[in-house]
């Protein structure tokens, strides 16, 4: 007599699940190898300032870190930077990140005008520099700190500028109202 013929075999539900188990084990190792690690202390401190919003921390974790840059800010030819006594940009190209110490800016009125920070890259073309952002200077605020968070990744950064713009800032700036400048 022929020997009977055996239907093939399905795989079993728990192989099944073993091999979802093995694919998601993979998946899971594969996008831990693409997830940069924080390189320093540093990044997770600034991070960490970031998320609280507490300036202060960001500029002295930018102070302590020998890869940002000190730029001494300069009067523009606008009347609003010519009070200035002092003051600094910290820029950290390898963390993006910035403060600004602002000493002696004219307070503005948001409704009227609002200063609007530029950073200008060597890698791109110098006519459109990075907007840096709208800030403002209130009434018998002397000294003030203002964090710098660049929308798109900065190359080079060789000057930061600050002019005097229409509230909530323009996409170009004509750059007519120069308030304040710093150089590498």
């Amino acid at each position: 007599m022929p020997a009977p013929v055996s239907s093939p075999r399905r795989p079993s539900v728990l192989a099944w699940i073993g091999w979802l188990a093995a694919a998601a084990l993979l998946a899971i190792t594969v996008v831990r190898g693409r997830a940069p690690a924080p390189s320093a202390a540093a990044s997770a401190t600034v991070r960490s300032a970031a998320i609280d919003g507490d300036v202060r921390l960001l500029r002295a974790t930018l102070v302590a870190d020998p890869q940002t840059q000190t730029l001494k800010w300069a009067a523009g030819t606008d009347s609003t930077g010519r009070f200035t006594e002092d003051g600094e940009v910290l820029w950290n190209p390898a963390l993006q990140r910035g403060v600004m110490r602002l000493i002696g800016l004219m307070p503005n009125d948001s409704t009227q005008w609002q200063y609007q920070l530029w950073i200008f890259d060597k890698t791109r073309d110098e006519r459109y520099p990075v907007d840096g952002g709208v800030f403002n200077i209130a009434r018998g605020q002397a000294d003030r700190l203002v964090a710098i968070r660049a929308p798109v990744p900065i190359g080079d950064a060789v000057m930061f500028a600050i002019t005097v713009e229409k509230p909530g800032g323009v996409v170009v700036s004509t750059r007519e109202r120069l308030a304040m400048l710093a150089k590498l």
